[in-house]
């Protein structure tokens, strides 16, 4: 918030919990949520962690919108911005029809689409007409070897961009939040070499 962004994105994988673990975690993540402001608008679309749970009831109270397949538009400062979010499953008609949706739009609209997993960039024709994708999911593999990169990445798009950060895949730029936290339950509960991260990202 001290950078006083235009567009606040966030990519889900919000909390990874059981039902009594979200329903205890609740009124805290409200209120750290409900920090977010940004003159363009907060938005949020649904991460693996909240497959089987109601991501808008999460967010309650909160300035944070859930985009589910769905665009917005919004003027900042001289420029249009077109904010598209695609749901967990980016294969369906209606997943397509709003990734279409962007790259129909005026030339002279800044065009984002926000998605969980960064594969969606894989879906995209060679420099299809969206301005910037961006994704989380991998969260930098948590455990990153120098040179290697990320050990585990669950992703199909190049190690390198599964480490996060801004990259380009096929003429589309991409950039992959890292996150702040863990991949809980089964996974080991530590980071190592994939450093917590929130990205500020320029657009020119």
């Amino acid at each position: 918030m001290a950078q006083r962004p235009d567009v606040i994105l966030v990519a889900g994988d919000l909390f990874q919990g059981d039902a009594a673990q979200r329903r205890a975690v609740r009124p805290a993540l409200r209120e750290l949520l409900g920090r977010l402001h940004a003159r363009g608008g907060v938005y949020a679309v649904q991460g693996d962690a909240e497959l089987h749970t109601d991501l808008a009831d999460l967010l309650v109270g909160t300035d944070v919108r859930v985009l589910e397949d769905a665009a917005v538009e919004r003027t900042i400062g001289d420029r249009r911005v077109l904010i598209g979010g695609n749901r967990l499953r980016w294969a369906p008609d209606v997943a397509r029809a709003l990734r279409q949706q962007l790259m129909d739009a005026d030339p002279s609209v800044v065009r984002i689409l926000l998605a969980h997993r960064p594969d969606v960039v894989l879906a995209l024709p060679t420099d299809a007409a969206i301005d910037l994708t961006v994704a989380g999911h991998t969260h930098g593999g948590q455990v990153a070897l120098p040179i290697y990169g990320p050990l585990v990445t669950f992703s199909s798009v190049p190690r390198s961009v599964a480490a996060g950060g801004l990259h380009e895949v096929a003429g589309n730029r991409i950039y992959v939040s890292t996150g702040v936290g863990l991949v809980r339950q089964q996974a080991p509960q530590v980071r190592l070499g994939a450093r917590p991260s929130v990205g500020l990202v320029v657009l020119r």
